[in-house]
């Protein structure tokens, strides 16, 4: 699951990346690298305030990431990891972030060999069905407003400081 920050919203955020995209590179990588270590616990600590189960929290908050580029900056989560079991986290991404059925009939392979496949109940592992999302969506919708902020102001004070030591 990825959400990104859309230049179309703002004329403000368009204007600061044709900015900085004019820039010299060592200036565009140390706004990339302060954005992204300044986002990264924002978005960790925003994600990890609305998970409820255990599951939840190790599907989306331990895999949630923010990449940086001169044009967006996008806040992930279950892209990146498996569970102790060896399960990747992105299978399990959409049942711990919207729920499912506990009566759905799953197909699986016993572990007594390859061909035997039986059929169970899925239970109620991830809880009750959610259309918007439990944990990835509502956290995204409470802190782009604030990734955008905090990577508005280091552009902008980065540049600042570039001119600022330029001058001297």
């Amino acid at each position: 699951m990825a959400g990104r920050i859309s230049l179309l919203v703002s004329h403000d955020m368009r204007v600061l990346v044709e900015a900085v995209r004019g820039m010299d590179a060592d200036v565009r990588k140390q706004i990339r690298t302060h954005t992204r270590q300044q986002a990264a616990p924002l978005w960790k600590s925003e994600i990890a305030q609305h998970t409820g189960t255990r599951l939840q929290n190790r599907v989306l908050v331990d895999s949630a990431r923010v990449s940086v580029t001169d044009q967006n900056v996008m806040i992930k989560s279950a892209q990146v990891g498996k569970l102790s079991s060896g399960v990747p986290v992105s299978k399990l991404a959409g049942p711990a972030e919207f729920g499912g059925f506990e009566g759905k009939q799953i197909k699986q392979r016993s572990g007594r060999g390859p061909n035997k496949v039986y059929t169970r109940r899925m239970g109620n592992a991830f809880g009750h069905p959610i259309r918007k999302g439990k944990v990835f969506f509502p956290a995204a919708h409470e802190s782009i407003p604030r990734v955008a902020s905090l990577w508005f102001q280091t552009a902008y004070r980065t540049v600042a400081e570039t001119f600022e030591k330029a001058g001297r």
